[in-house]
């Protein structure tokens, strides 16, 4: 039986063959266990693609854009007094006519804002006030009614005495003085007496057929009006607007 005494080499990891430049060689030696390639970490990252670039600063800049345009709109909100009720000339406002509404922007004319609803009550209408109107701050006028040298009469009309429908507040009027009942057959009929006025506001009369009128007259002609309206001689007829 023989026995190996030949000494046995010692078990060493084998190591990565090392790459030396040429003329370094002498200079540095290699670091140990360097290899040819560079780890994934330190490799140098991508160029950056400048249309993704230029993406981004355009979205940016419309981002910012839509911002100032909301905040803009948000800014400039006002809440003022809008019509629930349609409000003819020299007819009295009541609060049941007026709401308010917020509007958004600005406006060219100048509007009444809704905490200055309160003083258009029981103000009369400088024009016709349309129903869902925004209300100018010119809207309504200050003067009494009747105003100095003027006079208000209410005159009772029977059916056929005044076109229906045109009585509206403010629409100006005649008032024609019609010939006595009691006139004897074949006398002359006197010149017929006109009186102008405008209508201050109308009502249906308690007989369910009649209409009673207020106008506002001449205060000198009030006189002579009363006494035809005492005698139902009154005839009233809408003129055109002046």
């Amino acid at each position: 039986m023989s026995i190996d005494t030949r000494p046995k080499n010692s078990t060493r990891a084998t190591l990565p063959r090392l790459r030396r430049r040429p003329g370094r060689d002498a200079e540095a030696p290699a670091a140990p266990y360097a290899t040819d390639r560079l780890p994934d970490a330190a490799r140098l990252a991508g160029r950056r693609n400048p249309r993704w670039i230029a993406l981004g600063v355009v979205a940016l800049c419309l981002g910012g854009l839509l911002s100032y345009v909301i905040y803009s709109q948000v800014a400039a909100q006002s809440t003022v007094v809008a019509m629930t009720h349609t409000v003819h000339r020299g007819a009295v406002i009541q609060q049941s006519d007026l709401t308010t509404t917020t509007l958004s922007g600005t406006t060219k004319v100048s509007v009444v804002p809704a905490e200055q609803l309160s003083s258009l009550v029981g103000k009369r209408a400088a024009f016709d006030l349309v129903e869902g109107a925004l209300v100018p701050a010119a809207a309504t006028v200050a003067d009494p009614l009747p105003a100095t040298g003027r006079a208000v009469i209410g005159v009772k009309l029977n059916p056929g005495r005044a076109p229906v429908g045109l009585l509206t507040p403010s629409a100006p009027v005649r008032l024609v003085a019609l010939p006595s009942s009691d006139q004897a057959a074949g006398q002359a009929a006197a010149p017929t007496q006109a009186y102008f006025g405008r209508v201050v506001d109308t009502a249906d009369g308690v007989d369910g057929t009649s209409t009673l009128v207020n106008v506002d007259v001449a205060a000198a002609d009030a006189p002579a009006i009363a006494l035809l309206a005492a005698q139902d001689r009154i005839a009233i007829l809408r003129d055109a607007d002046k």
